[in-house]
């Protein structure tokens, strides 16, 4: 007979009682210790409900990883919605990661296709979809609250024209309505003086909100109340919260304390144990690094991730602080071969040693006067190679992103 491991698995008791409140896309109706960051929001932006096409905002929201930024800015928008349709206020918003539409031609057509969505996908210029984006607003009477996250990659891949041309909207047209307000989130914002002009500088850099990382008992909070939604009652022991606690607050990342208590929580399923113990969370912390992110290797491709599995390896075979693309390339044909893939060409890798770089992901350099010629070195300085090599090996293997 053929055992059925579906069934079998789906017939364990589970400490979980929903997963999804542990997601990294999941907004809880509370965000604990960020109640300061949303009334600051509300306090610059009821001016839109309150005298809508007056005015538009743009606002900054900065902050290191796992600090609630994009949070905030979803439960705050969602509630300026809220209140706009109870005036009647066509107000609408739009959340884009500028990390996967990684040009303004993607971000304005996904600002257009909320409107419009059958709207083709070729044929057009940025300009064209910004301008009908306008035309579409002033039609149908519409204002648009755009929410840009990840922005600081955005503009180190780009530059900051984006900026430039949302915030010059409506400069031709005499008293025309102010339809588009912006809140820009990133680490940190790199802002281009000759991108964009001093007047929408001086504004921009005045509108900034840092979040600061969150110290031990705002986590601890945060993970209390996600418990609540996400577990079983009394499945996670009080003691398991805090070593988490202690765990994420080096870094004041929320989200990597999320996902701690999420692996701790399958630690106990695998055991098949009714408890989460402190023990699971321990070694939820040894089998993951806060670095290897599954929202920023997700908008990788196979070829990327390829790529990566050659830099770690290299790395480590060399025992180097950095080695050279070259080196790199080669081993990168290798692992084209191991996983029966094309290799790309010399100007495709260089692109993705550029992208990778700006994820944040590989660090890299230019050769000192050690080195015969100028080459660019590779480098990793917030994962160990061996690690990044076993978790960029399962990915591929599992296809799981």
């Amino acid at each position: 007979m053929v055992h059925d491991y579906v069934e079998d698995e789906l017939s364990r008791r589970s400490v979980f009682k929903s997963e999804q409140f542990l997601s990294i896309d999941y907004v809880p109706e509370s965000l604990p210790h960020r109640q300061s960051e949303l009334r600051t929001l509300a306090q610059n932006f009821t001016t839109l409900i309150r005298s809508p096409g007056r005015t538009s905002h743009k606002f900054i929201i900065e902050g290191p990883v796992g600090t609630g930024k994009t949070a905030v800015a979803k439960r705050f928008a969602e509630q300026m919605v809220q209140a706009a349709e109870r005036r009647e206020i066509n107000l609408h918003n739009i959340h884009i990661n500028c990390r996967v539409n990684k040009t303004a031609y993607l971000v304005f057509l996904r600002a257009l296709r909320e409107f419009k969505p059958e709207f083709p996908r070729r044929g057009h210029s940025p300009e064209e979809l910004l301008q009908m984006l306008v035309e579409v607003l002033d039609e149908e009477d519409r204002y648009l609250l755009l929410i840009l996250d990840e922005l600081d990659y955005f503009i180190r891949q780009r530059g900051a024209d984006i900026l430039y041309d949302l915030t010059r909207l409506t400069d031709d047209r005499l008293n025309a309505k102010q339809r588009v307000s912006i809140i820009a989130i990133g680490r940190r914002i790199p802002f281009d003086e000759d991108a964009v002009d001093s007047s929408t500088l001086s504004t921009l850099q005045r509108n900034i909100l840092r979040f600061s990382k969150y110290g031990r008992n705002a986590l601890y909070d945060i993970l209390k109340n996600r418990v609540d939604m996400a577990f079983e009652k009394n499945a996670v022991m009080d003691e398991t919260l805090h070593v988490i606690s202690d765990i994420a607050s080096e870094r004041g990342d929320a989200r990597y304390a999320i996902e701690l208590l999420w692996r701790a929580g399958k630690q106990a399923d695998s055991s098949q144990v009714s408890t989460v113990v402190p023990d699971f969370a321990r070694q939820a912390k040894a089998d993951t690094h806060p670095e290897l992110r599954k929202e920023i290797f997700s908008t990788l491709t196979p070829q990327h991730k390829l790529f990566l599995l050659a830099t770690a390896r290299q790395l480590k075979e060399t025992r180097s602080d950095y080695v050279t693309i070259g080196e790199v390339e080669e081993m990168y044909h290798s692992a084209c071969e191991e996983y029966r893939k094309e290799p790309r060409a010399h100007t495709q890798i260089w692109e993705w040693v550029q992208d990778l770089n700006a994820h944040g992901i590989i660090d890299t350099k230019r050769s000192g006067s050690g080195q015969r010629g100028q080459t660019t070195l590779i480098g990793l300085s917030d994962v160990p190679a061996e690690m990044l090599e076993h978790f960029i090996a399962h990915l591929l293997d599992s296809k799981e992103l």
